[in-house]
């Protein structure tokens, strides 16, 4: 049972040894191991029961201290081909894509290309300020005011559409601002939509091409990428939305050309655990940009909001969480991290509507683990 740390986790999951700087180097406490096969037993129980195996399903890996203690798929990626989600599939992880984004901007600004406190202007020269300030900080805290652009009238008319970043801009720019940038947070699309214009503009690359090249590429994150109308993923994880009565069907068609840098990211819960690996690793970014980026933002009241950069930030249970979300049609994305326990959680469902929702999931997992 004393088997090195770097044994036990090629013995358990040879892929995913993540050597993250909270893990202990020492061996393995029995007792220790015991109480987490147990927790990891109700979190399988749990899981089983909400998703069906003839059902949208969902992916999950919870990794505890470096190590990965659950790593398994439930469901069907496609009900009309009967084929079984497996856990290295990628699926659409709506807004869990701002942390990317967000990375992204940082790695911009430590390379002296940008800063977090210049105007937005200073890049988007014609983007209406309405007589204020909105800086780059205000898009990735979600303070600026701008208008969220998915839940303006008019949107659903769009939602197929193609459009271009310079004609996504156009639907919202002339918006007023909904507050004085920097007074209260509102979660808005439109600040990280931008976030997406000003990384094309100050690389001089494509979004896409710069988030596959500078992040993804250098983590090996095979499985992430943005997503096209058509998925390019082998085999393609189809989509749900759940009606009344309990049967699933297709869900609204979105072109991804909306969601963008907010949200057109497909990941896959392998990537996901890499990528938090790296984070707590201090790779791509300095160690202290990254602390920066789960640091809450302080409003002009100087009262905290709930947000960083890409990360909801708080407490769970006593501990420091950093947490996001992601919803798209036909598919859901939760991940949780608590730094203090070295436990992170990410699922990722392909399914809309329905209960438990991905928060909710995450939460229980990581209450289990922590029980």
């Amino acid at each position: 049972m004393s088997q090195p740390r770097g044994a036990l986790c090629a013995i358990l999951f040879a892929a995913f040894c993540f050597h993250a700087h909270a893990a202990p180097a020492a061996a393995p406490n029995p007792a220790g191991i015991i109480a987490t096969a147990t927790a990891v037993a109700r979190i399988d129980d749990y899981l089983t029961q909400n998703f069906a195996a003839g059902q949208p399903g969902l992916t999950v890996i919870v990794v505890k201290n470096g190590l990965p203690v659950l790593h398994k798929a439930y469901g069907l990626a496609n009900l009309e081909q009967k084929t079984p989600l497996e856990p290295a599939m990628s699926l659409r992880v709506g807004s869990v894509t701002k942390q990317f984004t967000a990375a992204a901007i940082m790695q911009l600004a430590e390379q002296g290309k940008l800063k977090v406190s210049d105007s937005i202007t200073a890049y988007l020269p014609d983007y209406p300020t309405h007589g204020q300030t909105i800086t780059i900080e205000h898009l990735l805290t979600h303070t600026s005011g701008i208008p969220n652009y998915t839940a303006l009238p008019g949107f659903g008319s769009i939602v197929q559409k193609t459009m271009s970043v310079n004609e996504m801009i156009a639907f919202f720019k002339d918006q007023p601002l909904q507050f004085t940038p920097g007074e209260r947070f509102s979660y808005s699309n439109s600040g990280y939509f931008l976030l997406g214009a000003i990384i094309e503009k100050v690389s001089g690359q494509k979004y896409a091409d710069y988030m596959r090249q500078h992040i993804f590429a250098p983590l090996q994150l095979s499985s992430t990428f943005y997503d096209s109308d058509d998925c390019r993923a082998q085999p393609c994880v189809a989509g749900y939305s759940k009606r009344p009565g309990g049967s699933f069907d297709s869900p609204q068609v979105i072109s991804m050309t909306l969601p963008y840098a907010a949200g057109a990211l497909r990941s896959s819960v392998d990537d996901l655990a890499r990528w938090n690996a790296a984070i707590v690793d201090g790779k791509l970014l300095k160690p202290e940009t990254w602390r920066r980026m789960h640091t809450a933002y302080t409003l002009n009241s100087g009262k905290t909001a709930d947000y960083g950069y890409g990360w909801f930030v708080g407490q769970f249970k006593g501990q420091p969480m950093y947490r996001h979300g992601g919803d798209i049609p036909g598919f859901s994305a939760g991940t949780q991290y608590l730094p203090e326990s070295g436990i992170y959680v990410a699922v990722i469902t392909n399914r809309d509507g329905g209960q438990p929702d991905m928060g909710t999931v995450t939460k229980k997992i990581t209450t289990l683990l922590l029980d």
